[in-house]
Formats: C-alpha cells, sequence, structure tokens
C-alpha cells in the first residue's frame, strides 16, 4: 500500500505503508542510533512522536522481550528506510512489522531518510503526517495546519503512574531513593536496584509534603517527554526539595530542576537523538560517548549564581550538566544509565550521579544517628 510523510511545510516523501493502517500527526524527529530500536520506539520521551530512523535498516533482530522500556510503544508512528521482516535473534518474540500492527502504529518505508532528515536539521524539527493510501496531500495538509501542536500540553500525565509502588525493597543497606517518574526507563531503575537501594517510584505530580513522607534520602527526577514549562506543579514540588534531600535529574529532570532554580530552559532546533553525542567532563577534561533523547536544553547564561556547569555538548556546545556549589544538587542531560552501562568508566563513575549517591549514603548515616538528615537549607530567590 502506497504512504506519505508529510512535513507542516508541505513537503512530501512518498514510500510504502507497513504497520498498521492509518493516518497520524505529530511532531517528526530524527534519531540517529544504528541499533536499539526497541528502546527508543517504548522511550516515554517519544511519546506522540513520529520518529524518523537514520539507520537504513532496522527490524533485524525483531523485537525481542527484554529489550522494551515500556510494554508497548510510545510513538504514534515510524519511518524507515527499511524494515526487515525475516529477523533473525535468539531473543526475537516479534516481527516488528507485526509488533507495529499489533499496537496500531503506523510505518512508512522505502523513503531516502537522509533527504527527510537533512531537511529537518535544515529546517528545524516540524510537525507532520504519516498517511497510509492515496489521500490527496492538499488535504492532509490542511487538516495537519488544523492540529497545530500546543506547546502547553502535558505529556508528562500520560506516561506517569497512577499511583506510588516500591520497585525494590531490598535491604536498603544504602540509602531509600525516591524516583520521581516522569516517564522513567526500566535501566535507571534497575541500576538502582543491583546497588542494593531501595527503589520507591512515585507519580510526577507528588507533592512535596507527600513525597518526603516516604522519608527517602534521595530523589531521582527522571527523563520524560513535552516541554518542562508545561509542567509548572513539578517545577513547583521540585523548588520545595531543593536543600531537603539529595537531589537529581536527567533529560527532562535536568530542565525541570533549572526552571527551579530559576533559570530558564528553550527548544532546541532539531534535539539531540542518539547514542554517539560527545560529551565533555569539564573538571576532568575528558570526553565521553553519550546517549539522549530531548528536544529541550537548559538556556545558557541563565543559571542562576553558586551553580557550577560541569558538562558540555561538544556538537553544539549545550549545558550537559551542572550542580550546586553548597548543596547535592545534579543534573545531567543524558542518559547517566547508559554511560556506565557502555563502560564509561572513570569518566562518569566518578562523576554527579555517584556524588548523588554519596550524598544519599550520608543523608542515611545522619538519619540513623538521630541527625535530621537535612543536608543544607537552600532556596532559589
Amino acid at each position: 500500500m502506497h504512504a506519505m510523510m508529510l512535513l507542516a511545510d508541505g513537503t512530501v516523501f512518498h514510500g510504502e505503508a507497513i504497520g498498521a493502517a492509518g493516518e497520524v500527526y505529530g511532531e517528526v524527529v530524527c534519531h540517529t542510533s544504528m541499533t536499539a530500536y526497541p528502546e527508543v520506539l517504548t522511550d516515554a520521551a517519544c511519546k506522540d512522536d513520529i520518529v524518523v530512523f537514520t539507520y537504513p535498516l532496522i527490524g533485524n533482530i525483531g523485537v525481542p522481550a527484554e529489550d522494551g522500556e515500556y510494554s508497548r510503544p510510545q510513538v504514534k508512528g515510524v519511518v524507515a528506510g527499511e524494515i526487515c521482516t525475516k529477523p533473525s535473534n535468539w531473543r526475537t518474540v516479534d516481527r516488528l512489522e507485526d509488533y507495529l500492527l499489533t499496537h496500531g502504529v503506523p510505518a512508512v518505508t522505502g523513503i531516502d531518510t537522509r533527504a527527510l532528515s537533512r531537511h529537518l536539521r535544515r529546517n528545524g524539527t516540524m510537525r507532520g503526517a504519516i498517511v497510509c493510501g492515496d489521500t490527496p496531500p492538499e488535504a492532509v495538509l490542511a487538516r495537519l495546519r488544523e492540529e497545530a501542536d500546543d506547546p502547553a500540553r502535558d505529556l508528562i500525565a500520560s506516561v506517569t503512574p497512577a499511583a506510588p509502588y516500591v520497585y525494590h525493597k531490598g535491604s536498603g543497606r544504602r540509602g531509600h531513593v525516591v524516583v520521581v517518574d516522569c516517564g522513567a526507563t526500566r535501566r535507571v531503575l534497575s541500576v538502582l536496584s543491583a546497588g542494593d537501594y531501595r527503589v520507591t517510584v512515585v507519580p510526577a505530580y507528588t507533592a512535596a509534603e507527600e513525597l518526603l513522607a516516604f522519608s527517602p534520602d534521595g530523589v531521582i527526577i527522571t527523563d520524560g517527554p513535552g516541554d518542562p514549562k508545561a509542567a509548572a506543579p513539578l517545577v513547583e514540588t521540585t523548588r520545595r526539595l531543593l536543600g531537603q534531600r539529595p537531589l537529581f535529574g536527567f533529560g527532562l529532570g535536568q530542565l525541570i530542576i533549572a526552571l527551579a532554580l530559576g533559570a530558564d530552559t528553550y527548544k532546541l532546533k532539531y534535539g539531540h537523538r542518539g547514542a554517539n553525542h560527545p560529551v565533555e567532563d569539564l573538571a576532568a577534561g575528558r570526553v565521553f560517548i553519550t546517549s539522549q533523547n530531548h528536544g529541550f536544553a537548559v538556556k545558557e547564561g541563565t543559571l542562576p549564581a553558586g551553580i557550577t556547569v560541569s558538562h558540555v555538548n561538544l556538537n553544539d556546545g549545550t549545558i550537559e550538566g551542572f550542580f550546586h556549589e553548597q548543596c547535592p544538587v545534579f543534573a545531567v542531560q543524558f542518559f547517566p544509565e547508559a554511560a556506565m552501562d557502555q563502560g564509561a568508566g572513570p569518566a562518569w563513575r566518578g562523576d554527579l550521579f555517584n556524588r548523588f549517591l554519596a550524598a544519599t549514603g550520608e543523608r542515611k548515616q545522619k538519619r540513623e544517628l538521630g541527625g535530621s538528615g537535612i543536608v543544607a537549607t537552600f532556596l532559589p530567590s
């Protein structure tokens, strides 16, 4: 069946339909990873996006049972040069084509994804539509423009859990970490569990008082979808947590902490989405490769006094990490657990995430000795 990828500026790419038939609209973003397409499809940071895979072939390992971050895809649609229909892998449980069909996700193949990605890099990320069938482009473009994107739309509410739950009881020997789930991946939760932390997961819009009632030794704000400015209640909760507990944010979590500190954020022209983003650790003077999946960044020059930028992106100079000089508040824009899994070693293991975990352990020790466990008192002006 004929299908097309139509962009909001009127550009049309023709191809063949695969997966579910239908018509979907969303923000069109490019992902440059050569592998890990199951993780990308199920990552909450891609909620309601149409994802263009720039690598020419995906689907060659099918859909492995253990690789998804969620039980179902989060994307609206898929664009690929080719999707393999005869996968070969010992963990394969489904063909990618059948997986997309089962979950109602349309896809278009057989188009020049390099030309599409170059167009988006030149002109910026924009909305688009995947249409299966022979609908005239003019009609689709009219509907696409009617469905203009609402920057204030709250995507976090659609991926955060409905109620708190204990992810890992464990001994809690190294402390109790509460994870504010804005779309948490299984990877970061498993990293904490393996470290012998008690892990409790709470919805993104849990009030500060309710969150502190869990008696955490540290709080993590995870990655997630959408514009951080649309999550005003979470920003306020984070502001109230500053200085009360060790705090670590990554991806969207970094942006939320930045807003809570009084900084500003902005939308990138075409985002950082891939597994090959070079980031420099300024203190160590070392560079390592990170996985990223986001479309917003902290605006340079808006972080308040007392905040040190610790990491920068070597492709465009954007802020990739920062920490507070007096309080245990740390943030990075990339996936910290992916950096560890890739063996980033000393360039990462002794860095902000470990500093957060050390502060979490310190807070636990103080609590056990009868102290308040409050690491510092800090509120931004």
